[in-house]
């Protein structure tokens, strides 16, 4: 079937094999082969070729899994590998080429025939019904019409260059250079390129645990990835999103920010890794790209890609046509036809809020404190350490008096109204103090990331700066009046009264000012203020920013550590004697850390990342093979050799001897975690003789298993059993333990974690999904040289 782009493999083989026009020549792969492992993507081991490739004839379908598992390199993408062998197919085949158009024009109309050619031929052909498809596009695009394939197409298959000929001469022949190659572009993007949607759209993306600003980008979608571009010309990609099955979108309403109310806006998330919220003109236009994402992340999971999967919907129905033995004619379906019924599909479902809605983010605004972002330990020890510089009392907190020595330290000139205006956007909590915790947040806000917050902010500054004329700190009716006015002789009276009549107060402090800016001010004040962005003026706030950053630059992250240890050395040298003279008490060689007065948790104070990692007991098993069923429902196995001894170590659970096995105690953290699917929480009691009466006897053995959703499991009882945790590491081993949890101690177990639960007891409250496939597996043992049985784990 059409689809397969690796048909380039076969039309390059057979350009060096014509006498043997039948069957495909696996000499001469071979050699084509060898010479492809020039490119970084491709590993080629003549081994490994034989091995696989036992018979005379190479079948398309088992290359293309040659490719996937044995030459592809590790960690390439599939697609990257393709593209080369394509890329290395054409340098063999185009000196061949017999044409007048351009050798780009008949490249990118090889790439395209590619997809179209029915893989199972040598050589590869494209039947008659595709070739009539690919035609009547190409006249489309020129502007003709096309109403029969008969007097172009006389026979029923045809080679790329017998294709090549008929589409000169039926399409090309009285046409501008410049018409065909608009022509062949187009259809090369879409076809090949697979480009499903160009435009300009609004975007931010999350940057540690902020989100950055809200920047107008040119983007295209493709069914690989979106990328994005700082103008329309595609010249200066900033940056990419990649496509996973696993990717999550959902619709969000319409976002409404201190300087811009955005429609049609949605979230793509590959969580852990990146979240990116996009915002279009309307809801229409958000439908037309939910639309496109939830085909080809359907497709990812299928996969395939959009294209590829309606050419071979196309060509599955124009072969039921020729077999027709009535001779009636079915109607095929054009592509734009299927995409537009997606479509129509996505909006019937947008009206359901569309997708998968498990993605629940907090928007900034609705946090009710903010949170610092999670920052390398390098970072947070070099602003620490300009902390500490300023706090030159050394109580931990920094007061007005010492902010304003380090501003006229930093060479800055700046009046007590500007400094205390900065002082007070730091110290949020208005205490007149500023906290590390207050300082961390505010300088990752508005020094280590773009975030609209910062930008914003500075701009208020300046308008409020501006507009405060007596220099008393707050502005009246009178002030806030003529600033308006004078920044903008248009400004409706009505307006700005109205905006004014809302506050509650006859003076408006700064922050007063900031909610008039996004509330009953944003008509008059939101105009002004993106002007003065724009303008981009400078003054001694924007200098203070750009100062601090290059104390930030400046310092060494060994200075905290120098700080530490000269303000802790009583502790450090500590020694204590007992009566006979003897040390019976020592300081450690330093503090392990310096703890700042202000607000903690204790999770957070009691997290000693200095420490190695501990590692619970646990059974180390090689050469296992673990066999999914292919059947859903079904269980598979996993086979273990001969040489395991069936015993698994037990341990007493702690959060550390879970982490080994990506877990951890829910109830002794605050990690936000994503749950993509839909769970319930429901307690299930595991009666005496479960293990033996239910799982050995009735389910076909005990066994492990592995699914996508996440789960929670805490014991309500004391005698609960035992819960197996297991993983493959990086050589291939097989690492198993049986954990004991502890009454009313919360197991979480995220999606992906190989785990038992065949060996508990009790009652146990437990949170799961039946959204997702489980994929169980029987442990099975092998007895001795080709004879296995199934087994359980004894306990040691």
């Amino acid at each position: 079937m059409p689809g397969e782009q690796l048909t380039c493999v076969w039309q390059a083989i057979y350009a060096q094999d014509r006498p043997n026009s039948v069957t495909m020549n696996k000499e001469v792969l071979k050699l084509f082969l060898t010479k492809a492992s020039q490119y970084e993507s491709i590993q080629f081991s003549e081994r490994k070729f034989f091995d696989t490739f036992s018979e005379a004839t190479v079948k398309f379908d088992d290359f293309k899994e040659y490719v996937k598992k044995n030459i592809r390199e590790h960690g390439v993408a599939f697609s990257t590998t393709c593209n080369d062998l394509e890329e290395m197919s054409w340098i063999d085949l185009k000196s061949g080429m017999n044409s007048k158009l351009e050798t780009e024009d008949v490249y990118k109309l090889w790439r395209i025939s590619n997809r179209l050619m029915k893989e199972d031929t040598y050589p590869p052909v494209i039947f008659r019904e595709e070739a009539s498809w690919l035609l009547g596009k190409v006249l489309s695009n020129l502007g003709h019409n096309f109403k029969s394939s008969d007097d172009a197409f006389r026979e029923d298959k045809f080679t790329f260059q017998e294709m090549l000929s008929i589409m000169e001469d039926f399409a090309f022949s009285n046409t501008s250079q410049q018409q065909i190659n608009t022509c062949i572009d187009g259809l090369f993007m879409w076809l090949v390129v697979e480009v499903m949607k160009k435009g300009k759209v609004y975007k931010r993306t999350k940057k540690q645990a902020n989100w950055t600003n809200w920047v107008k980008r040119w983007c295209v979608l493709t069914p690989h990835c979106l990328r994005y571009y700082s103008n329309d010309n595609e010249s200066n990609q900033k940056g990419e999103f990649t496509f996973t099955k696993h990717t999550k979108v959902e619709s969000l309403e319409r976002y409404s920010g201190v300087m811009k109310n955005l429609k049609g806006r949605f979230r793509l998330a590959n969580i852990p890794v990146l979240e990116m919220e996009i915002a279009v003109d309307d809801e229409n236009e958000k439908r037309a790209w939910l639309s496109d994402l939830e085909e080809i992340i359907q497709c990812l999971r299928d996969k395939t890609t959009p294209v590829q999967k309606l050419l071979k919907e196309r060509h599955l129905k124009n072969m039921a046509t020729r077999d027709n033995k009535n001779g009636t004619i079915e109607q095929v379906e054009d592509i734009e036809s299927a995409l537009n019924k997606t479509k129509l599909r996505a909006e019937k479902q947008s009206k359901k809020q569309l997708f998968d809605t498990s993605i629940k983010v907090v928007e900034p605004e609705e946090k009710t404190k903010p949170k610092g972002p999670s920052l390398e330990k390098e970072s947070t020890e070099k602003i620490k350490a300009m902390f500490m510089k300023i706090d030159t009392n050394g109580n931990g907190m920094l007061d007005k008096n010492e902010f304003a020595d380090f501003l006229k330290g930093l060479g800055l000139n700046m009046s007590e109204k500007e400094s205390n205006l900065v002082f007070n956007s730091v110290d949020t909590n208005k205490s007149e103090q500023i906290s590390f915790e207050e300082f961390q947040i505010y300088f990752c806000n508005h020094i280590m990331n773009e975030t609209e917050t910062a930008e914003c902010v500075n701009v208020m500054r300046k308008a409020f700066l501006e507009a405060d004329r007596d220099g008393s700190g707050t502005l009246n009716f009178r002030e806030f009046t003529e600033y308006v006015w004078e920044k903008n002789r248009n400004a409706n009276m009505t307006k700005i009264l109205k905006s004014f009549a809302n506050v509650s107060t006859d003076e408006i402090s700064f922050e007063d000012f900031e909610l008039l800016v996004s509330g009953s001010g944003a008509e008059v004040l939101v105009p002004i203020l993106e002007e003065e962005i724009e303008q981009g003026t400078d003054s001694s706030l924007d200098d203070f920013e750009g100062r601090l950053q290059k104390v930030y630059d400046d310092t060494e992250a060994d200075e905290l550590t120098i700080y530490i240890r000269e303000r802790w050395n009583k502790f450090a040298s500590f020694r204590r004697a007992g009566k006979t003279g003897s040390v019976v008490m020592t300081g450690g060689h330093g503090m392990v850390a310096d703890i700042v007065p202000g607000e903690y948790s204790l999770i957070d104070l009691a997290c000693f990342s200095d420490l190695p990692p501990l590692e619970p007991k646990h059974a180390v098993v090689k050469d296992t093979q673990w066999l999914s069923s292919t059947i859903s429902g079904k269980s598979g196995k996993m086979i273990f050799p001969l040489e395991f001894d069936k015993k698994v170590p037990m341990e007493q659970a702690t959060s550390e001897l879970l982490r080994y096995y990506g877990c951890s105690f829910a109830d002794s953290q605050q990690e936000q975690i994503s749950l993509l699917f839909r769970h319930g929480i429901q307690d299930f009691t595991y009666e005496n003789g479960y293990l033996e009466k239910y799982v050995t006897a009735t389910n076909g053995g005990a066994g492990i298993e592995k699914h996508d959703f996440s789960h929670l499991d805490c014991p309500l009882s004391e005698d609960s059993g035992f819960f197996i945790l297991a993983k493959f590491i990086d050589n291939g081993d097989f690492h198993i333990t049986a954990f004991r949890l502890p009454v009313r101690h919360t197991l979480y177990v995220p999606g992906g974690v190989i785990h038992c639960n065949d060996y508990l007891k009790g009652t146990w409250r437990t949170m799961l999904s039946d959204e997702t496939d489980i994929d169980h597996v029987h442990l099975t043992h092998v007895v001795k040289e080709g004879q296995e049985e199934k087994f359980r784990f004894q306990f040691t």
